[in-house]
């Protein structure tokens, strides 16, 4: 299976393998997992009847209101079998910042 996640620009992807993140524990683990700027691609099996969670850490970098796009899982070699969620518009409502 592939799980294409993109996400809008002023949300950053948190790397936990370049970043100083701390990974998710209640994650499955994917087969592979391609993260770029804006997108994260995941691929993995997936047998009958089972499913998968698939944790993204993001760090919204600025307030407002941000389109998140359609989120795309499909079988990479049997073209009818997908799944979408429709894209929706997400507002990120900022808390203010104290000096300390």
């Amino acid at each position: 299976m592939a799980l294409s996640q993109i996400f809008p620009s002023g949300w950053e992807i948190l790397n936990p393998r370049m970043d100083r993140v701390q990974g998710w524990t209640n994650t499955s683990v994917p087969r592979y997992q391609d993260i770029r700027d804006d997108r994260v691609n995941t691929f993995f099996d997936l047998a009958v009847g089972k499913s998968h969670t698939y944790r993204i850490q993001l760090n919204a970098a600025y307030a407002g209101r941000f389109w998140l796009p359609t989120q795309l899982c499909e079988a990479m070699y049997d073209n009818t079998i997908s799944a979408k969620q429709a894209g929706m518009w997400v507002d990120v409502v900022g808390g203010e910042r104290k000096a300390m």
